[in-house]
């Protein structure tokens, strides 16, 4: 509309031109015409003139072609009738206007609508030529004939200058609109980072900018290689669930090809296969959403006529495609980015969780479930290597059965695991079932395993084991899971080296303790393996009650160590046969707070401390150190109280003999809720019922290096 106002514009400066031209003729040559019927016709063409002017401008434009098809006949029929007034002195030049309303025509509507009014105003020119008698000769026909070509040529000069300014402001204004909607798309593009959002994004982008019916976009599964429908317009759910093998017709092609590509007539097209049941497609446009090296799909747009998309809709579509490969190239870095950030801290709490750890059993199966989490596996299992028989055995597994447990060791360079070992570097398998590498392919048939992982547990220069991890369904290990898995592995070589490391210094720890109860006890004979039959009923008794075993472990060295404060007391006054003065009471009765003090100094024996501090508190809060009462005494220490008490009692002492067995259980029962927890008491009596105390101590009893010492305290 803009270019038809800027035509008016100048066809009006025109008309005002011409007007004056005219007034000029008729005051200069007036006395030569018919003023009688020229003066009306030349007011007449004025105030047309002013009417065309106002009805062009105000006309909408559905209208315009209407007024203009009405209007302009009757122009020139006015310069007819100016024509035929001058007859009596021809003014030439009066023949060229008929030329304005063909320009007029030919301006706002075309080459083929100008020369239809050239052909009008010809054939008015004629006839008033020949009314008028201004054809008296050949030379007279020659020049109308001549002034008719005159009207062709100003029709076609001016009309295609008109359809070429058309054509090119038709571009711009298009291109304006492609480049503002790809300015908007890519936008929306770039503010997503969900792939699934992107696809469509792309799918009503397309839909909006050319008007297709059917929009699909398939999205590219290159492990499987096949193709699937990411997002979709103007489909069925369920057609939009087809699944395309990677090479399918035109879609692979194109995939294959990295081109876009524009079928007119799919009748007319050899390679152009049908997938849609409910749409018969006429013509199509074929992008690839290709990025760099990359491509993540195909965008298919449909249509059921033929021939109904043009270079214009295949180049928005490929330039929409490839704003949609960038974005779904950054949505993907973005969700790797995610990935890796989620696996940093998987990594980290796996770290966390197996070196904070310090039983071996518990850090194995700490491994191998943290190692199926982290690649979303079936099964995992370890191998610890025995290096004096050069063999693996399987250390702590998840999801397989005890028959493959028990299949046997593997030798070093034998089977997968053996390799590893051997050359010290990951083995992945796709489908260990039918691998000549794999030793045990029928146990891993019944097991329902198939991909292998398996990499070395490295400790600088040397390996300890192998960490395995399976799949029920063939799988590629991508070289990021292999190095994430490998990464774990090292880490749980550290754990496993750390846990054997305490494991070996717990045993150098309870020997020392155990020496050293020795050691107390040796220094009186009435008190000789004293702190050993303590240990015994106490654990006794902690197990009895239920404790957890790591509560059992701090019993049984707390158990041991309870007198060890004794080794600061003068030896007189431990070995004096008769009742203790006050002083020395209260010099005895600090022998808990200098076991204490000796022992704070070893971070392990810190869980240890508290029961050998209040062993000799009293449930009635009438004991020391603290004069603690009922619950406020730790529960081990409680424990610890009935049996040293009943170790004293059933054992020969300087000031007294051994006391019968009776005796002293009687005396237990007297002490419940005055010295002793009466809970306490119950279960230590029942224990003796049952056979589960003796008396009587076996010196073939050793602590087993099994057992190690726990971190949780009584209370």
């Amino acid at each position: 509309m803009d270019l038809k106002r800027k035509l008016v514009l100048f066809v009006r400066i025109i008309r005002v031109v011409v007007y004056l031209y005219i007034l000029v003729q008729l005051l200069v040559a007036r006395q030569d015409f018919e003023q009688s019927g020229l003066i009306p016709v030349v007011a007449g063409m004025g105030v047309f003139y002013v009417i065309i002017d106002q009805i062009v401008f105000r006309l909408p434009e559905k209208r315009f072609r209407l007024a203009c098809l009405c209007l302009l006949p009757f122009e020139m029929f006015l310069i007819s009738l100016l024509v035929h007034y001058t007859r009596s002195a021809p003014i030439v030049e009066f023949d060229f206007l008929y030329a304005l309303p063909v320009v007029n025509m030919a301006m706002w509507f075309g080459i083929r609508e100008g020369l239809a009014f050239s052909l009008l105003g010809s054939s008015l020119y004629l006839l008033t030529a020949g009314l008028s008698g201004r054809i008296t000769g050949l030379e007279s026909l020659g020049m109308i004939l001549s002034r008719c070509g005159f009207y062709m040529l100003s029709a076609l000069v001016t009309g295609y200058m008109s359809e070429f300014a058309e054509r090119e402001s038709r571009e711009k204004a298009r291109r304006m609109v492609e480049l503002t909607a790809l300015s908007g798309f890519a936008t929306l593009f770039d503010s997503t980072l969900s792939e699934e959002k992107v696809y469509r994004n792309l799918c009503e982008a397309i839909s909006r900018s050319i008007n297709p019916d059917v929009v699909l976009v398939f999205r590219l599964d290159a492990e499987r290689d096949r193709l699937s429908v990411a997002a979709w317009e103007g489909v069925s759910s369920g057609e939009a669930a087809i699944v395309l093998p990677r090479d399918y017709g035109l879609v692979g092609k194109v995939l294959d090809g990295r081109e876009p590509m524009m079928v007119r007539d799919t009748d007319l097209e050899w390679g152009y296969r049908q997938f849609l049941e409910t749409h018969r497609i006429r013509s199509a446009i074929y992008a690839p959403l290709k990025w760099r090296d990359d491509v993540y799909g195909v965008v298919f747009a449909g249509n059921h006529l033929k021939d109904s998309f043009t270079e214009n809709d295949l180049n928005l579509m490929s330039a929409l495609s490839v704003q949609a490969a960038v974005a779904v190239h950054n949505s993907r870095l973005y969700a790797d980015l995610q990935n890796r950030i989620g696996e940093l801290h998987a990594i980290f709490e796996i770290d966390k969780a197996i070196t904070s750890a310090i039983d071996l059993d518990t850090v194995l199966q700490q491994i191998v479930q943290m190692s199926l989490v982290l690649l979303n596996a079936k099964t995992s299992s370890i191998m610890l290597l025995d290096e004096e028989k050069q063999e693996l055995v399987i250390a702590a597994a998840h999801g397989l059965s005890e028959e493959y447990l028990n299949k046997g060791a593997i030798k070093v360079g034998e089977s997968v695991a053996g390799r590893v070992i051997q050359e010290g570097r990951p083995i992945a398998v796709r489908d260990i079932r039918s691998d000549p590498l794999h030793a045990y392919p029928e146990h891993a048939r019944r097991e329902g395993l198939c991909s292998l992982l398996s990499v070395p547990l490295s400790l600088k220069d040397r390996v300890i084991g192998v960490l395995n991890l399976y799949t029920g369904e063939p799988r590629n290990f991508t070289p990021h899971e292999i190095n994430l898995f490998t990464s774990l592995a090292s880490q749980a070589a550290i754990a496993i080296e750390n846990a054997r490391l305490f494991e070996s210094l717990e045993e150098i720890y309870i020997e020392v303790i155990t020496a050293l109860a020795n050691a107390i006890d040796a220094r009186d004979a009435y008190t000789h393996g004293h702190s050993n039959r303590v240990m015994e009923y106490s654990v006794a008794l902690a197990e009895a009650m239920g404790l957890s075993q790591e509560e059992v472990d701090v019993v049984r060295h707390a158990s041991i160590l309870h007198d060890v404060g004794k080794i600061g007391i003068r030896e007189k006054i431990l070995k004096k046969p008769g009742l203790l003065t006050e002083e020395e009471r209260r010099e005895m009765e600090y022998h808990p707070f200098i076991g204490t003090r000796i022992l704070q100094s070893v971070r392990l024996l810190e869980p240890v401390m508290p029961l050998v501090y209040h062993h000799h508190e009293r449930y009635d809060g009438t004991g020391y150190p603290d004069g603690l009462k009922g619950e406020e005494i730790p529960l081990g220490s409680r424990i610890i109280a009935v049996a040293d008490a009943f170790e004293s009692m059933t054992s020969d002492r300087p000031y007294r003999k051994a006391l019968p067995l009776e005796e002293a259980l009687a005396e237990l029962r007297r002490g419940a809720g005055r010295q002793f927890d009466p809970r306490v008491v119950e279960v230590f009596l029942m224990l003796v019922e049952e056979g589960r105390i003796s008396v009587k101590w076996s010196d073939g009893r050793v602590i087993p290096i099994s057992e190690h010492l726990g971190k949780a305290g009584l209370s």
